[in-house]
């Protein structure tokens, strides 16, 4: 029987994973974009973040309330779709939307920059 092989790719622990942070009703609430969140987030709001997200506020309820769902998943995975849209009023909206926009951003892989001081090695033919 082959041993099964332990990760921790694509949870909470993920060391490569970064984190938005939203403080609300007097909780902090940890927000990304994993993998399985972007997935998330096309089932529950019909959203292909792999494409990119225009403009937050231009979603509906419904999609708002999903997009935030999925970014939850991931730091905090008992929260329901009904809990996500229990954390959402008018007054929190604003914090929700920049934290989002945050964990969006922090999902994207850094760009390496090259310098003229380090060049790309050459590529030779074999």
């Amino acid at each position: 029987m082959p041993l099964k092989k332990s990760t921790v790719a694509q949870t909470a622990i993920d060391p490569t994973i970064r984190f938005a942070r939203v403080e609300a009703e007097g909780k902090t609430y940890k927000l990304a974009f994993s993998f399985n969140a972007i997935a998330l987030a096309e089932v529950h709001c019909g959203v292909n973040l792999l494409e990119g997200i225009e403009n937050l506020l231009s979603l509906s309820a419904a999609q708002f309330r999903g997009l935030l769902y999925a970014a939850l998943s991931t730091a905090h995975p008992k929260l329901t779709l009904q809990d996500a849209g229990n954390l959402i009023n008018f007054q929190t909206l604003g914090l929700w939307k920049d934290g989002l926009a945050e964990a969006y951003v922090l999902s994207m892989p850094e760009r390496e920059e090259v310098t003229s001081a380090n060049p790309p090695e050459p590529v030779t033919p074999a």
